[in-house]
């Protein structure tokens, strides 16, 4: 473990460059269909804007760079995710280099890149997928300002970094909370600097557009993003901290993720229980991976958290775990151990299909989750595009967001479309930017999974005509209905 080549970047640099080849292989085959938060983000890349309903625009931008010259495919969508996640840990390598060696960073860049949720997080667009390139760059720039010498530019590419952050993703406000740690406890000559507010000002400058966006906009991304913690309800789910935690596991790894929690609660919490200052380098990895864990463990106890919303806390976790198990003769072999198991599970994830068919095994709905998350939708867009043909002028209408993106997207050439709002109360992008009212007199096809919905009896002309049945195992078929629908009702 201590003999890495000399040149270990580079050594780094060919393995990454290996995973991203492999990635973009198995985007190239286009076989899974976009997801419906990637057909919305890709439907926003084609209205550039300073914000959207529930998301910052960052990710717009990239998408409609990327389809911009690979055209409207689930290729181009997806184009950046691998190379994004590459840059991502070629910046952890030079993290783990800077606080301690290339050994550390070289066995932190490639923890990285073979995460159960990096592996998965490639072959999709999401906001994560900036944001942790954004806290990346964001972590090494202010390492480089702690230095005697630091260039003046430093402060600059901070700032810059948590503001482009901002725009990829709220939670980059989780940065904030390990920067104000790291000030607090070791750095408070820094408070002082007028460089570090320099910093903020221009972090601050660069999100600003959003931030007018918002207040044009009624703060929708801001009121979204607070009703996603759902803490209206009742404040006790056990169960669901359970959840959490057990989905950790195979976001950052079984071996891992324990690691992770004794290194925090051994490196920093404990010595400052005991009022004794932790080991700075220790104290500021864990520092800049504990505010999301613990806001989120905190409001998966309260209501629920999703899987992902953690993710930025395994940047600087990724070298916290690599050093305080390979410093460790006990607990050296977990991260060779890790590299090995999470590469695994990821040739196995992304040959899934094949092996299956090799091994003449017939998938169902149980043994494969892409059959109910994404699979048989192109084949709906292409019979809603032979209805709407024989409709020469009708608006396409649907009830569920998910829906209404996707059918954006697979529904060629486009159709003009309208979310059914019926109570008026803004829930989503599409009721943001879409009214029924403007639709009053049109023809309308309306594409729903329900049978006989409840929006059939506020149109003074309704009638189903179409039933698409969607068999995708021999378990499995997606429904939907197809009504014509004329005349809303004042």
């Amino acid at each position: 473990m201590k003999d890495v080549p000399r040149h270990s970047f580079g050594l780094a640099l060919a393995v990454l460059f290996f995973l991203t080849a492999v990635r973009y292989a198995v985007l190239a085959n286009e076989y899974y269909p976009l997801h419906g938060d990637e057909a919305q983000y890709w439907l926003w890349s084609k209205t550039l804007d300073w914000g959207y309903y529930s998301k910052p625009p960052l990710l717009s931008w990239i998408i409609a760079a990327t389809t911009g010259f690979l055209g409207d495919r689930e290729f181009g969508v997806r184009f950046a995710s691998p190379l994004l996640h590459f840059l991502t840990g070629l910046v952890i390598y030079r993290i783990g280099e800077k606080l301690y060696d290339r050994r550390i960073g070289f066995y932190s860049a490639l923890t990285y890149g073979v995460l159960p949720a990096v592996g998965f997080s490639a072959l999709i667009m999401s906001t994560d997928v900036p944001l942790l390139l954004c806290w990346a760059v964001g972590l090494y720039a202010y390492l480089q300002v702690q230095e005697a010498e630091a260039r003046p530019h430093w402060w600059l590419v901070l700032g810059g970094a948590i503001g482009l952050g901002m725009l990829a993703k709220y939670a980059m406000l989780f940065f904030l909370g390990g920067l104000g740690l790291h000030l607090l406890l070791w750095r408070r000559d820094l408070l002082r600097s007028p460089r570090l507010w320099a910093g903020m000002a221009f972090a601050l400058l660069v999100f600003a557009p959003n931030i007018w966006w918002n207040a044009q906009n009624q703060f929708a991304t801001v009121s979204h993003t607070a009703a996603n913690a759902n803490l209206g309800g009742k404040l006790i789910h056990p169960g669901k901290l359970v959840e959490f935690l057990a989905s950790q596991l195979g976001v950052f790894g079984p071996l891992l993720f324990p690691v992770l929690l004794a290194a925090i609660l051994s490196g920093l919490l404990l010595p400052l229980i005991r009022r004794r200052l932790p080991d700075e380098r220790i104290g500021l990895l864990a520092g800049f991976a504990l505010p999301p864990l613990l806001v989120m463990i905190t409001v998966s106890f309260l209501s629920r958290a999703n899987a992902n919303w953690a993710a930025t806390a395994y940047v600087s976790a990724s070298v916290l775990v690599t050093v305080w198990t390979l410093d460790r003769a006990r607990w050296r072999w977990i991260i060779p151990a890790s590299l090995v198991l999470h590469g695994a599970l990821m040739g196995f994830g992304y040959s899934y299909h094949d092996l299956a068919k090799l091994a003449g095994v017939e998938l169902t709905r149980k043994t494969d989750p892409a059959l109910k998350a994404v699979m048989g939708i192109p084949a709906l867009g292409k019979a809603v595009q032979q209805t709407l043909q024989q409709m020469p002028g009708a608006v396409l209408m649907t009830d569920e967001r998910m829906l209404f993106a996707l059918l954006s997207f697979y529904v060629r050439p486009p159709a003009e479309q309208v979310q059914w709002n019926p109570d008026g109360v803004i829930q989503n992008h599409f009721e943001l930017t879409t009214r029924i009212e403007d639709h009053r007199e049109d023809e309308i096809l309306y594409v729903s999974r329900h049978d006989a919905p409840d929006a059939l009896t506020r149109f003074r002309d309704a009638s189903r005509i179409g039933k698409i049945s969607i068999l995708l195992s021999k378990d499995y078929a997606k429904v939907f209905y197809l009504y014509r629908v004329q005349g809303l009702k004042p």
